[in-house]
């Protein structure tokens, strides 16, 4: 984990662009993917910035990448593909509520989290690489601002709404490194 990931002048300005009235969302009926339940509370938002099959997608692209790149840096670590950056919101509950645990992709690939937001509602990590019909807790990271949170893409994950905050907003890379 790494925390203050970016300075404060480079941390605000990308929080006003993404945190601002001007930026897209798109609503989807779930949190992860298609296949997971349609319940009450599991819809969230959405801005895809980057998919590997097409480039960038929008210009929040030149605001997002330098993140991960500055998160490899200092992990020493050289960005050899980059799959997707995905910018999700996530709205306060009336209680806590966990999606269904996923993964991003099922190639071997690493999640990088960037948390913009302080809020509640966690990322769950699993111990489990497998779908299965019960995960066991390998981490939970509660978002903090300007922190970097990193793990195998093979581990099945999730994510919590917020109960405390209005919104919870983290910037997923799906990557590979050498």
């Amino acid at each position: 984990m790494l925390e203050r990931l970016l300075g404060p002048n480079l941390y605000h300005n990308i929080l006003s662009r993404i945190d601002s009235p001007t930026t897209a969302w798109f609503r989807g009926e779930t949190s992860a993917h298609d296949e997971d339940p349609k319940l009450a509370y599991h819809s969230s938002f959405c801005n895809l910035v980057y998919k590997k099959e097409t480039g960038p997608l929008n210009d929040l692209f030149d605001i997002t990448l330098p993140i991960l790149l500055i998160a490899m840096d200092q992990q020493q670590k050289v960005l050899k593909d980059l799959l997707r950056i995905r910018i999700g919101l996530i709205t306060r509950t009336p209680e806590p509520i966990t999606h269904p645990a996923h993964k991003d992709f099922h190639t071997p690939h690493r999640t990088g989290l960037y948390y913009l937001n302080q809020s509640d509602g966690d990322t769950i990590v699993y111990n489990e690489t497998q779908k299965c019909s019960t995960y066991t807790v390998k981490q939970s990271v509660t978002p903090t601002a300007n922190t970097w949170y990193d793990f195998d893409g093979a581990q099945y994950h999730s994510s919590a709404t917020p109960t405390k905050h209005e919104k919870r907003i983290v910037i997923t890379y799906n990557y590979e490194t050498d």
